[in-house]
């Protein structure tokens, strides 16, 4: 019995069962997910600006201010296969809106056409891109972080690791989404929670068509499954209790505690896997952004 919230519920309905996915799938995914974006309104921002980052499309949201502001480099969800800056584009300008701070969004490749690695590498250009160009932004290049909603979660976790894999400094903190973060896609909330549209077989389509042949134990796909998380950045982790991928990332904050992580998990009730594609309008969606613009304020300590 679901356990959504009522204005959700009556908005989205009941999600049907998802079928196989196929190329032409994805192609009609990609095409109904911007027919959705385009009637989504999104907050006015002083200053929005398209830049190219090293190769990799991103657009800046920088609400007015007489300073530099922190900044949030910010990678959308989607299955790693769908979403783009314009998707996600009334998202991202309601979470600049709600936080005071600039938001970098990243339009990372994509796959099936552009397979594991590419996204995660896409992700770390644009945040070292993002660190060199900070103060041509009007930016404060002493506050970067780096957070993603569902697969960007995922990302962002997995930028974590590789940055301290390679010895280079964590941002100032992660923010994770309702991330993606075991591959296996069984943790128990996948049991607990039923969600047609985001079933196992459909999650298992979305590990093929991203990795291919990369096993699913890597911890750059799965994060959770990195022998060690110590010495990564303090975190905040809001998962959504009627998402099948709640354990995700309730089993990654714990890890990253045992760790000696700073993190700050909370669970929202009544809210679905991807609650931010939903329309503001909605009180429970309008809620839980002003709650995650609240937090990313603490945390970039903006007054």
């Amino acid at each position: 019995m679901t356990m959504l919230d009522p204005d959700i519920l009556a908005h989205v309905g009941t999600p049907p069962e998802m079928p196989p996915l196929t190329a032409e799938l994805v192609a009609l995914l990609r095409a109904n997910m911007a027919m959705m974006a385009a009637a989504m309104p999104g907050a006015d921002i002083d200053h929005v600006e398209d830049f190219d980052a090293d190769g990799v499309p991103v657009r800046l949201y920088r609400p007015s201010s007489g300073t530099p502001l922190p900044l949030l480099v910010f990678l959308h969800g989607g299955g790693w296969m769908f979403g783009d800056l314009e998707t996600h584009d009334a998202m991202t300008r309601h979470l600049a809106a709600a936080s005071g701070c600039a938001v970098l969004a990243v339009g990372y490749r994509l796959a099936p056409e552009h397979k594991f690695p590419a996204g995660l590498d896409d992700a770390m250009t644009a945040l070292d891109w993002a660190r060199r160009s900070a103060s041509s932004l009007g930016c404060d290049p002493a506050r970067i972080a780096l957070g993603g909603e569902s697969a960007g979660g995922n990302l962002t976790a997995a930028v974590t690791l590789r940055l301290r894999a390679e010895g280079k400094a964590q941002p100032l903190f992660q923010l994770l989404i309702h991330p993606a973060t075991d591959m296996g896609f069984s943790l128990p909330s996948f049991a607990e929670v039923g969600a047609p549209g985001l079933s196992k077989t459909y999650l298992d389509g979305c590990r093929e068509f991203y990795l291919g042949d990369i096993a699913p134990s890597d911890p750059l796909a799965s994060p959770l499954r990195a022998e060690r998380h110590d010495g990564l950045a303090r975190a905040i982790v809001l998962t959504a209790s009627e998402d099948p991928l709640r354990d995700d990332g309730e089993y990654y904050a714990a890890a990253l505690v045992r760790a000696g992580v700073e993190t700050l998990a909370c669970r929202l009730p009544g809210l679905p896997h991807g609650f931010q594609f939903l329309p503001i309008t909605i009180p429970a969606v309008a809620a839980a952004n002003d709650l995650i613009g609240g937090l990313v304020r603490r945390y970039f300590a903006i007054n």
